[in-house]
Protein backbone atom coordinates (compact mmCIF):
# COMPACT_ATOMS: atom_id res chain seq x y z
CA UNK A 1 0.00 0.00 0.00
CA UNK A 2 1.27 3.48 -0.93
CA UNK A 3 0.36 6.53 1.11
CA UNK A 4 0.47 10.02 -0.45
CA UNK A 5 -0.14 13.13 1.65
CA UNK A 6 -0.57 16.56 0.05
CA UNK A 7 -0.48 20.03 1.59
CA UNK A 8 -1.15 22.65 -1.07
CA UNK A 9 -3.48 25.53 -0.18
CA UNK A 10 -3.99 26.71 -3.79
CA UNK A 11 -5.65 23.37 -4.60
CA UNK A 12 -7.99 23.45 -1.60
CA UNK A 13 -11.15 21.43 -2.19
CA UNK A 14 -9.76 19.70 -5.27
CA UNK A 15 -9.55 15.98 -5.95
CA UNK A 16 -5.95 15.27 -6.98
CA UNK A 17 -5.40 12.29 -9.27
CA UNK A 18 -2.15 10.35 -8.96
CA UNK A 19 -1.33 8.72 -12.29
CA UNK A 20 1.39 7.08 -14.30
CA UNK A 21 1.97 7.34 -18.03
CA UNK A 22 0.65 4.77 -20.47
CA UNK A 23 3.88 4.31 -22.39
CA UNK A 24 2.04 3.29 -25.57
CA UNK A 25 -0.23 6.28 -26.10
CA UNK A 26 0.81 8.76 -23.36
CA UNK A 27 -2.61 8.61 -21.70
CA UNK A 28 -2.85 8.77 -17.92
CA UNK A 29 -3.38 5.54 -15.98
CA UNK A 30 -4.92 6.40 -12.63
CA UNK A 31 -3.22 4.97 -9.55
CA UNK A 32 -5.19 6.71 -6.82
CA UNK A 33 -6.74 9.96 -5.59
CA UNK A 34 -6.23 12.46 -2.81
CA UNK A 35 -9.17 14.64 -1.76
CA UNK A 36 -8.03 17.96 -0.31
CA UNK A 37 -9.97 19.76 2.41
CA UNK A 38 -10.57 23.52 2.69
CA UNK A 39 -7.01 23.96 3.96
CA UNK A 40 -5.56 22.12 0.95
CA UNK A 41 -4.62 19.03 2.94
CA UNK A 42 -5.45 15.40 2.27
CA UNK A 43 -4.13 11.85 2.21
CA UNK A 44 -4.79 8.97 -0.17
CA UNK A 45 -3.77 5.33 -0.26
CA UNK A 46 -3.59 2.90 -3.15
CA UNK A 47 -2.07 -0.43 -4.09
CA UNK A 48 1.14 -0.49 -6.12
CA UNK A 49 2.80 -3.67 -7.38
CA UNK A 50 6.11 -2.23 -8.57
CA UNK A 51 8.15 1.02 -8.54
CA UNK A 52 7.04 3.57 -11.11
CA UNK A 53 7.44 7.17 -12.20
CA UNK A 54 4.17 8.95 -11.43
CA UNK A 55 2.71 12.43 -11.58
CA UNK A 56 -0.16 14.55 -10.37
CA UNK A 57 -3.10 15.45 -12.61
CA UNK A 58 -4.50 18.73 -11.26
CA UNK A 59 -5.15 22.30 -12.34
CA UNK A 60 -3.23 24.08 -9.57
CA UNK A 61 -0.59 21.53 -8.66
CA UNK A 62 2.10 19.95 -10.83
CA UNK A 63 4.60 17.35 -9.67
CA UNK A 64 6.42 14.35 -11.07
CA UNK A 65 7.86 11.80 -8.68
CA UNK A 66 9.13 8.26 -8.25
CA UNK A 67 7.17 5.96 -5.97
CA UNK A 68 7.76 2.44 -4.69
CA UNK A 69 5.41 -0.09 -3.04
CA UNK A 70 4.96 0.62 0.65
CA UNK A 71 6.17 4.23 0.41
CA UNK A 72 4.78 7.01 2.62
CA UNK A 73 5.43 10.26 0.74
CA UNK A 74 4.32 13.81 1.53
CA UNK A 75 4.11 16.74 -0.85
CA UNK A 76 4.61 19.89 1.21
CA UNK A 77 4.95 23.66 0.82
CA UNK A 78 8.40 25.23 0.41
CA UNK A 79 9.81 28.37 1.96
CA UNK A 80 9.19 31.62 0.16
CA UNK A 81 11.89 32.31 -2.41
CA UNK A 82 12.68 28.62 -2.98
CA UNK A 83 13.73 27.60 -6.50
CA UNK A 84 10.98 24.98 -6.72
CA UNK A 85 7.26 25.29 -6.07
CA UNK A 86 6.80 22.23 -3.84
CA UNK A 87 8.86 20.00 -1.58
CA UNK A 88 8.86 16.38 -0.48
CA UNK A 89 9.10 14.61 2.86
CA UNK A 90 9.14 10.93 3.78
CA UNK A 91 10.15 7.92 1.70
CA UNK A 92 12.06 8.92 -1.42
CA UNK A 93 12.06 12.65 -0.57
CA UNK A 94 15.64 13.27 -1.75
CA UNK A 95 15.09 11.49 -5.05
CA UNK A 96 11.86 13.32 -5.70
CA UNK A 97 13.44 16.65 -4.80
CA UNK A 98 16.03 15.81 -7.49
CA UNK A 99 13.24 15.15 -9.99
CA UNK A 100 11.54 18.44 -9.15
CA UNK A 101 14.79 20.41 -9.45
CA UNK A 102 15.72 18.67 -12.71
CA UNK A 103 12.44 19.81 -14.20
CA UNK A 104 13.17 23.34 -12.99
CA UNK A 105 16.54 23.26 -14.79
CA UNK A 106 14.88 21.86 -17.91
CA UNK A 107 12.23 24.61 -17.88
CA UNK A 108 15.04 27.16 -17.56
CA UNK A 109 16.43 26.30 -21.00
CA UNK A 110 13.11 26.19 -22.83
CA UNK A 111 13.98 29.80 -23.61
CA UNK A 112 17.55 30.84 -24.33
CA UNK A 113 18.70 34.35 -25.22
CA UNK A 114 15.04 35.35 -25.26
CA UNK A 115 14.07 32.75 -27.86
CA UNK A 116 12.21 29.48 -27.55
CA UNK A 117 14.61 26.56 -27.77
CA UNK A 118 13.18 25.25 -31.05
CA UNK A 119 13.99 28.60 -32.72
CA UNK A 120 17.66 28.71 -31.72
CA UNK A 121 20.45 28.44 -34.25
CA UNK A 122 23.03 25.67 -34.00
CA UNK A 123 25.49 27.60 -31.82
CA UNK A 124 22.78 28.88 -29.48
CA UNK A 125 21.23 25.47 -29.07
CA UNK A 126 24.62 23.92 -28.30
CA UNK A 127 25.07 26.50 -25.52
CA UNK A 128 21.62 25.77 -24.12
CA UNK A 129 22.11 22.00 -24.33
CA UNK A 130 25.48 22.22 -22.56
CA UNK A 131 23.97 24.43 -19.86
CA UNK A 132 21.22 21.86 -19.33
CA UNK A 133 23.76 19.07 -18.96
CA UNK A 134 25.86 21.08 -16.51
CA UNK A 135 22.77 21.68 -14.40
CA UNK A 136 21.95 17.98 -14.37
CA UNK A 137 25.55 17.10 -13.53
CA UNK A 138 25.49 19.43 -10.51
CA UNK A 139 22.30 17.83 -9.25
CA UNK A 140 23.68 14.32 -9.76
CA UNK A 141 26.89 15.18 -7.89
CA UNK A 142 24.86 16.49 -4.98
CA UNK A 143 22.63 13.41 -5.03
CA UNK A 144 25.64 11.09 -5.01
CA UNK A 145 26.92 12.69 -1.79
CA UNK A 146 23.64 11.90 -0.02
CA UNK A 147 24.21 8.81 2.14
CA UNK A 148 20.53 7.88 1.84
CA UNK A 149 20.80 7.34 -1.93
CA UNK A 150 21.92 3.95 -3.20
CA UNK A 151 24.19 3.56 -6.21
CA UNK A 152 21.29 1.90 -8.03
CA UNK A 153 18.99 4.87 -7.35
CA UNK A 154 21.70 7.33 -8.41
CA UNK A 155 22.05 5.43 -11.68
CA UNK A 156 18.29 5.56 -12.21
CA UNK A 157 18.24 9.34 -11.70
CA UNK A 158 21.15 9.65 -14.12
CA UNK A 159 19.04 7.78 -16.69
CA UNK A 160 16.10 10.04 -15.88
CA UNK A 161 18.11 13.21 -16.45
CA UNK A 162 19.62 11.70 -19.58
CA UNK A 163 16.18 11.09 -21.07
CA UNK A 164 15.18 14.69 -20.39
CA UNK A 165 18.35 15.91 -22.11
CA UNK A 166 17.82 13.60 -25.07
CA UNK A 167 14.19 14.62 -25.58
CA UNK A 168 15.32 18.26 -25.44
CA UNK A 169 17.48 17.46 -28.48
CA UNK A 170 14.74 15.49 -30.24
CA UNK A 171 12.27 18.33 -29.77
CA UNK A 172 14.72 20.86 -31.22
CA UNK A 173 15.51 18.69 -34.24
CA UNK A 174 12.06 17.66 -35.47
CA UNK A 175 11.18 19.33 -38.75
CA UNK A 176 14.64 20.83 -39.26
CA UNK A 177 16.97 20.25 -42.16
CA UNK A 178 20.15 18.39 -41.23
CA UNK A 179 22.19 21.54 -41.89
CA UNK A 180 20.34 23.29 -39.04
CA UNK A 181 21.21 20.64 -36.45
CA UNK A 182 24.55 20.48 -34.60
CA UNK A 183 26.53 17.38 -35.57
CA UNK A 184 26.62 16.09 -31.98
CA UNK A 185 22.85 16.39 -31.74
CA UNK A 186 22.35 14.60 -35.07
CA UNK A 187 24.41 11.74 -33.73
CA UNK A 188 22.47 11.57 -30.45
CA UNK A 189 19.06 11.37 -32.14
CA UNK A 190 20.11 9.02 -34.93
CA UNK A 191 18.96 5.90 -33.13
CA UNK A 192 16.32 5.06 -30.58
CA UNK A 193 17.92 4.53 -27.15
CA UNK A 194 17.31 0.97 -26.00
CA UNK A 195 16.46 1.28 -22.32
CA UNK A 196 14.23 -1.45 -20.99
CA UNK A 197 14.49 0.01 -17.47
CA UNK A 198 13.09 3.37 -18.61
CA UNK A 199 10.30 1.54 -20.40
CA UNK A 200 9.45 -0.71 -17.46
CA UNK A 201 9.42 2.11 -14.91
CA UNK A 202 7.42 4.45 -17.11
CA UNK A 203 9.75 7.39 -17.78
CA UNK A 204 7.61 9.98 -19.53
CA UNK A 205 10.46 11.42 -21.60
CA UNK A 206 11.30 7.94 -22.86
CA UNK A 207 7.71 7.58 -24.09
CA UNK A 208 8.00 10.97 -25.83
CA UNK A 209 11.26 9.96 -27.49
CA UNK A 210 9.70 6.68 -28.63
CA UNK A 211 6.71 8.56 -30.08
CA UNK A 212 8.95 10.92 -32.05
CA UNK A 213 11.16 8.07 -33.21
CA UNK A 214 8.27 5.89 -34.35
CA UNK A 215 6.56 8.77 -36.13
CA UNK A 216 9.60 9.92 -38.07
CA UNK A 217 11.78 6.84 -38.39
CA UNK A 218 9.08 4.21 -38.88
CA UNK A 219 5.65 5.55 -39.90
CA UNK A 220 6.89 8.44 -42.07
CA UNK A 221 9.73 6.30 -43.40
CA UNK A 222 7.24 3.75 -44.72
CA UNK A 223 5.36 6.54 -46.52
CA UNK A 224 8.56 7.88 -48.03
CA UNK A 225 9.75 4.44 -49.14
CA UNK A 226 6.42 3.95 -50.95
CA UNK A 227 5.72 7.51 -52.12
CA UNK A 228 5.05 6.31 -55.66
CA UNK A 229 2.00 4.36 -54.44
CA UNK A 230 -1.28 6.24 -53.97
CA UNK A 231 -2.99 5.92 -50.58
CA UNK A 232 -5.88 3.84 -51.93
CA UNK A 233 -3.32 1.16 -52.79
CA UNK A 234 -0.92 1.78 -49.90
CA UNK A 235 -3.54 1.95 -47.15
CA UNK A 236 -4.49 -1.76 -47.13
CA UNK A 237 -0.86 -2.90 -46.98
CA UNK A 238 0.45 -0.11 -44.73
CA UNK A 239 0.00 -2.05 -41.43
CA UNK A 240 2.06 -4.96 -42.77
CA UNK A 241 4.76 -2.60 -44.07
CA UNK A 242 5.02 -0.93 -40.67
CA UNK A 243 5.25 -4.33 -38.98
CA UNK A 244 8.05 -5.32 -41.36
CA UNK A 245 9.86 -2.03 -40.74
CA UNK A 246 9.79 -2.59 -36.98
CA UNK A 247 10.97 -6.19 -37.23
CA UNK A 248 13.82 -5.22 -39.54
CA UNK A 249 15.19 -3.04 -36.71
CA UNK A 250 16.10 -6.18 -34.75
CA UNK A 251 15.25 -4.59 -31.41
CA UNK A 252 15.19 -6.54 -28.15
CA UNK A 253 11.88 -8.35 -27.81
CA UNK A 254 10.48 -5.98 -25.18
CA UNK A 255 11.20 -2.95 -27.40
CA UNK A 256 9.91 -4.69 -30.52
CA UNK A 257 6.63 -5.53 -28.77
CA UNK A 258 6.41 -1.95 -27.53
CA UNK A 259 6.88 -0.54 -31.03
CA UNK A 260 4.43 -3.02 -32.60
CA UNK A 261 1.69 -2.13 -30.14
CA UNK A 262 2.51 1.59 -30.33
CA UNK A 263 2.21 1.46 -34.13
CA UNK A 264 -1.07 -0.45 -34.03
CA UNK A 265 -2.51 1.94 -31.45
CA UNK A 266 -1.47 4.93 -33.57
CA UNK A 267 -3.05 3.50 -36.72
CA UNK A 268 -6.29 2.43 -35.05
CA UNK A 269 -6.69 5.75 -33.28
CA UNK A 270 -6.06 7.78 -36.41
CA UNK A 271 -7.67 5.61 -39.09
CA UNK A 272 -10.20 3.45 -37.27
CA UNK A 273 -10.81 -0.24 -37.82
CA UNK A 274 -10.01 -1.47 -41.30
CA UNK A 275 -10.09 -5.21 -42.04
CA UNK A 276 -6.29 -5.10 -42.14
CA UNK A 277 -6.09 -3.54 -38.68
CA UNK A 278 -8.54 -6.07 -37.27
CA UNK A 279 -6.32 -8.85 -38.60
CA UNK A 280 -3.23 -7.20 -37.13
CA UNK A 281 -4.93 -6.76 -33.76
CA UNK A 282 -5.78 -10.46 -33.76
CA UNK A 283 -2.13 -11.30 -34.49
CA UNK A 284 -0.91 -9.03 -31.69
CA UNK A 285 -3.34 -10.65 -29.26
CA UNK A 286 -1.59 -13.97 -29.94
CA UNK A 287 2.01 -12.78 -30.06
CA UNK A 288 2.32 -9.96 -27.52
CA UNK A 289 3.24 -11.09 -24.01
CA UNK A 290 2.31 -7.94 -22.07
CA UNK A 291 -1.26 -7.91 -20.74
CA UNK A 292 -1.10 -4.13 -20.43
CA UNK A 293 -0.23 -3.77 -24.12
CA UNK A 294 -3.04 -6.14 -25.07
CA UNK A 295 -5.44 -4.03 -23.02
CA UNK A 296 -4.48 -0.92 -25.02
CA UNK A 297 -5.40 -2.58 -28.32
CA UNK A 298 -8.59 -4.08 -26.90
CA UNK A 299 -9.69 -0.65 -25.70
CA UNK A 300 -8.87 0.87 -29.09
CA UNK A 301 -11.04 -1.72 -30.81
CA UNK A 302 -13.91 -1.32 -28.34
CA UNK A 303 -13.85 2.44 -28.84
CA UNK A 304 -14.19 2.17 -32.61
CA UNK A 305 -16.72 -0.67 -32.53
CA UNK A 306 -19.17 1.83 -31.02
CA UNK A 307 -18.90 3.69 -34.34
CA UNK A 308 -19.14 0.64 -36.58
CA UNK A 309 -21.44 0.73 -39.63
CA UNK A 310 -25.05 0.40 -38.54
CA UNK A 311 -24.44 1.77 -35.01
CA UNK A 312 -26.26 4.96 -33.95
CA UNK A 313 -24.22 8.01 -34.89
CA UNK A 314 -23.34 10.00 -31.73
CA UNK A 315 -25.17 13.31 -31.75
CA UNK A 316 -23.32 16.62 -31.72
CA UNK A 317 -24.26 20.16 -32.51
CA UNK A 318 -23.09 23.73 -32.83
CA UNK A 319 -24.01 27.27 -33.70
CA UNK A 320 -24.65 28.50 -37.22
CA UNK A 321 -23.12 31.82 -38.33
CA UNK A 322 -26.42 33.55 -37.52
CA UNK A 323 -26.55 32.09 -34.01
CA UNK A 324 -28.96 29.19 -34.43
CA UNK A 325 -28.33 25.86 -32.72
CA UNK A 326 -28.29 22.85 -35.07
CA UNK A 327 -27.55 19.24 -34.19
CA UNK A 328 -26.83 16.21 -36.31
CA UNK A 329 -30.12 14.71 -35.12
CA UNK A 330 -32.00 17.67 -36.65
CA UNK A 331 -31.04 16.29 -40.06
CA UNK A 332 -32.59 12.87 -39.46
CA UNK A 333 -34.38 11.66 -42.58
CA UNK A 334 -31.53 12.75 -44.84
CA UNK A 335 -28.24 11.15 -45.73
CA UNK A 336 -25.60 13.36 -44.11
CA UNK A 337 -22.10 13.92 -45.47
CA UNK A 338 -20.11 15.58 -42.69
CA UNK A 339 -17.01 17.66 -43.43
CA UNK A 340 -14.98 18.44 -40.26
CA UNK A 341 -12.62 21.30 -41.08
CA UNK A 342 -10.95 24.52 -39.88
CA UNK A 343 -10.14 27.87 -41.47
CA UNK A 344 -6.42 27.39 -40.80
CA UNK A 345 -6.33 23.97 -42.47
CA UNK A 346 -4.92 24.21 -45.99
CA UNK A 347 -5.89 20.67 -47.06
CA UNK A 348 -9.45 21.35 -45.85
CA UNK A 349 -9.78 24.42 -48.06
CA UNK A 350 -8.21 22.61 -51.02
CA UNK A 351 -11.09 20.12 -50.90
CA UNK A 352 -13.81 22.79 -51.21
CA UNK A 353 -13.86 23.02 -55.04
CA UNK A 354 -14.39 19.25 -55.18
CA UNK A 355 -17.16 19.58 -52.58
CA UNK A 356 -18.90 22.09 -54.79
CA UNK A 357 -18.73 19.66 -57.70
CA UNK A 358 -20.31 16.88 -55.57
CA UNK A 359 -23.12 19.24 -54.62
CA UNK A 360 -23.61 20.22 -58.27
CA UNK A 361 -23.80 16.55 -59.26
CA UNK A 362 -26.54 16.01 -56.67
CA UNK A 363 -28.35 19.33 -56.91
CA UNK A 364 -31.62 17.58 -57.71
CA UNK A 365 -31.62 15.66 -54.43
CA UNK A 366 -33.23 17.14 -51.34
CA UNK A 367 -32.61 14.02 -49.26
CA UNK A 368 -28.90 14.76 -48.77
CA UNK A 369 -27.47 17.21 -46.25
CA UNK A 370 -23.94 18.56 -46.45
CA UNK A 371 -22.91 19.45 -42.91
CA UNK A 372 -19.73 21.50 -42.49
CA UNK A 373 -18.39 21.37 -38.93
CA UNK A 374 -15.70 23.89 -38.06
CA UNK A 375 -13.43 23.10 -35.12
CA UNK A 376 -12.00 26.63 -35.06
CA UNK A 377 -11.32 28.30 -31.74
CA UNK A 378 -11.60 31.69 -33.46
CA UNK A 379 -15.33 32.06 -34.10
CA UNK A 380 -14.95 35.43 -35.83
CA UNK A 381 -12.44 34.04 -38.35
CA UNK A 382 -14.87 31.21 -39.12
CA UNK A 383 -17.82 33.57 -39.60
CA UNK A 384 -15.79 35.76 -41.93
CA UNK A 385 -14.71 32.83 -44.06
CA UNK A 386 -18.24 31.46 -44.35
CA UNK A 387 -19.53 34.92 -45.27
CA UNK A 388 -16.78 35.34 -47.88
CA UNK A 389 -18.26 32.61 -50.09
CA UNK A 390 -14.96 30.70 -50.10
CA UNK A 391 -16.67 27.69 -48.55
CA UNK A 392 -19.30 25.47 -50.20
CA UNK A 393 -22.99 25.95 -49.55
CA UNK A 394 -24.59 23.70 -46.99
CA UNK A 395 -25.25 23.66 -43.26
CA UNK A 396 -22.39 25.33 -41.42
CA UNK A 397 -21.84 25.08 -37.67
CA UNK A 398 -18.94 25.65 -35.30
CA UNK A 399 -18.35 22.91 -32.77
CA UNK A 400 -15.35 23.64 -30.57
CA UNK A 401 -13.07 20.64 -30.11
CA UNK A 402 -12.70 21.08 -26.34
CA UNK A 403 -16.27 19.96 -25.59
CA UNK A 404 -16.60 16.29 -24.53
CA UNK A 405 -19.69 15.97 -26.74
CA UNK A 406 -18.08 17.60 -29.76
CA UNK A 407 -17.73 15.79 -33.08
CA UNK A 408 -13.97 15.97 -32.53
CA UNK A 409 -14.10 13.94 -29.34
CA UNK A 410 -16.99 11.61 -30.09
CA UNK A 411 -15.60 10.57 -33.46
CA UNK A 412 -11.96 10.45 -32.32
CA UNK A 413 -10.74 13.04 -34.76
CA UNK A 414 -6.96 13.46 -34.75
CA UNK A 415 -6.69 15.91 -37.60
CA UNK A 416 -8.65 17.69 -40.26
CA UNK A 417 -10.08 17.36 -42.80
CA UNK A 418 -12.12 14.39 -41.69
CA UNK A 419 -15.32 13.13 -43.31
CA UNK A 420 -18.24 11.15 -41.90
CA UNK A 421 -21.12 9.49 -43.69
CA UNK A 422 -24.42 8.88 -41.87
CA UNK A 423 -27.58 7.35 -43.26
CA UNK A 424 -31.08 8.79 -43.15
CA UNK A 425 -31.91 6.80 -40.01
CA UNK A 426 -29.01 8.37 -38.13
CA UNK A 427 -26.78 5.30 -38.33
CA UNK A 428 -23.07 5.19 -39.06
CA UNK A 429 -21.97 4.36 -42.58
CA UNK A 430 -18.34 5.47 -42.43
CA UNK A 431 -16.16 7.19 -39.83
CA UNK A 432 -13.52 7.82 -42.48
CA UNK A 433 -15.62 8.56 -45.53
CA UNK A 434 -13.91 9.22 -48.83
CA UNK A 435 -12.90 12.82 -49.37
CA UNK A 436 -14.40 14.95 -52.16
CA UNK A 437 -11.21 14.99 -54.24
CA UNK A 438 -11.30 11.19 -54.51
CA UNK A 439 -13.99 11.49 -57.17
CA UNK A 440 -15.96 8.75 -55.40
CA UNK A 441 -18.28 10.74 -53.09
CA UNK A 442 -21.11 11.22 -55.60
CA UNK A 443 -21.25 7.51 -56.37
CA UNK A 444 -21.12 6.62 -52.65
CA UNK A 445 -24.00 8.96 -51.87
CA UNK A 446 -26.13 7.72 -54.77
CA UNK A 447 -25.49 4.14 -53.65
CA UNK A 448 -26.56 4.96 -50.11
CA UNK A 449 -29.66 6.80 -51.29
CA UNK A 450 -30.65 3.79 -53.38
CA UNK A 451 -30.17 1.47 -50.42
CA UNK A 452 -32.31 3.73 -48.23
CA UNK A 453 -35.04 3.77 -50.88
CA UNK A 454 -35.05 -0.03 -51.06
CA UNK A 455 -35.20 -0.21 -47.26
CA UNK A 456 -38.27 2.03 -47.19
CA UNK A 457 -40.01 -0.05 -49.85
Amino acid sequence: MVRISINHLKAAGDTIVIARTNMVNLDNIELGKVVLDSAGKGTGEFELDAPVFAHIVAEDLAAAFFISPGADLAIVPVKEGAKVSIGFEGDGAAVNQFIMESHQIRNGVEKWNGKHAIHLNKAEFTEAKDSLQRGFDRLLTSLKSDARISAEMHDLMKRYAGMQALFYQYNFSIGKDSSEIPAAVSQDIKKMPIDTVALKLGMFDYALIASFFCQHKIYNAVYEENEAIDWDSLGPIYPKLVEAKIKSGKYPRSIEEYFRVKAADYQIRSEGLSPEMINLASLLEKEITSDEYKKVIREDIARWEKLAPGKPAPDFGGMTPDGKKISLSDLRGKVVYVDIWATWCGPCVEEFPYSRKVQADLKDRDDIAFLYVSVDSDTLAWKRMVASGKVPRGTHIIDHADSPKSAWNQYYVWGVPRYLLIDAAGRMVATHAVRPSSGKVTAELRKLLAANKLARN
